[in-house]
């Protein structure tokens, strides 16, 4: 069976941004990857301690949810997420799984607190979905800076990481 991936915005998403994360996955993967439509965000996922959605559940609640055809789904939301470990995460995967999730909210900010270029915003999500989906095809972090596999923890880095999957990496890829 060819792989389906599917892009699910879940709540308010830009629709050019998942129109960009899909259209990535597509030339990256050479994978076909459609946009579903919006699902709602589950108000309860959101952990109103820490004010931002817990990824962990949010994966949960979009197991239950139906993507009869779709091998892999990749949910975008455009509210913060973390995880019990770290107070913030771009982005989440099952490893090995179906399903996986990034977050637009910080891509919107740089460093310095400046605004980036809307292209730098989709070329950091794009980034992301792609690192994502790579965890679901059962790859692991990678310790070369230059592969799209490199663990991001600070937007510099994921800005820094370009669209490349090292040898190593893309030997381990599934055909």
């Amino acid at each position: 069976m060819k792989e389906l991936i599917g892009v699910v915005p879940l709540g308010e998403v830009p629709t050019l941004a998942i129109e960009v994360v899909a259209a990535n996955i597509t030339a990256y993967y050479k994978l076909p990857a459609d946009v579903l439509p919006m699902r709602p965000l589950p108000e309860s996922t959101f952990d109103e301690a820490r004010l931002k959605y817990n990824a962990g559940i949010l994966i949960n609640k979009l197991d239950m949810l139906d993507f009869d055809g779709y091998s892999k789904i990749v949910g975008v939301i455009s509210r913060d997420m973390f995880i019990p470990i770290f107070n913030f995460v771009y982005g989440q995967a099952v490893q090995g799984g179906s399903l996986a999730l990034i977050s637009l909210f910080r891509l919107n900010r740089n460093a310095d607190g400046s605004t980036p270029s809307t292209s730098l915003v989709f070329e950091r999500a794009a980034k992301l979905a792609l690192h994502e989906l790579g965890h679901l095809f059962n790859l692991f972090h990678c310790n070369e800076p230059k592969c799209i596999m490199h663990f991001s923890g600070v937007i510099e880095d994921l800005n820094k990481i370009p669209f490349y999957l090292c040898r190593d990496c893309a030997r381990r890829l599934p055909r």
